[in-house]
């Protein structure tokens, strides 16, 4: 990747993830990061973008997903306007009770928060801002 940031805007439609998990995947090879890691960011991307259209995005708006290189690192932004929700600090259920009650939901945030080497959350204006970086591999 240059070191110019790329990004690809998706309308409120899980139909939309394929987009974005192939645009990430594209972005996380030319910054260089191994097949694993950059499987690990897709998911995590996957699953934050999905959690804003399923759960926060406002009618009619849609999520940016922005991906700007760095030394060594990749980082994935995903922003979209809807209600306020910080990965970084809403509660879960414990992993392992999630699996013994075999949810359909509930698994996202365990992912997100494990897949990748540093997750933020910002909040701005009505605007939710959640950056996940992954490192190469050395």
């Amino acid at each position: 990747m240059s070191a110019a940031a790329q990004s690809l805007r998706v309308r409120g439609d899980t139909a939309e993830l394929a987009r974005v998990r192939a645009s990430v995947g594209a972005w996380a090879a030319s910054a260089g990061l191994g097949e694993a890691r950059a499987r690990r960011l897709q998911l995590a991307v996957d699953e934050t973008v999905a959690n804003a259209i399923e759960h926060g995005l406002d009618d009619g708006a849609q999520v940016v997903v922005r991906a700007t290189p760095g030394r060594g690192r990749l980082t994935v932004t995903v922003r979209y306007r809807g209600d306020r929700f910080d990965p970084t600090t809403a509660p879960t259920a414990p992993a392992d009770e999630v699996v013994r009650q075999r949810a359909a939901h509930g698994y996202g945030l365990h992912l997100i928060r494990r897949l990748v080497d540093d997750l933020a959350y910002r909040w701005d204006r009505g605007t939710n801002e959640v950056q996940m970086t992954m490192r190469r591999e050395v």
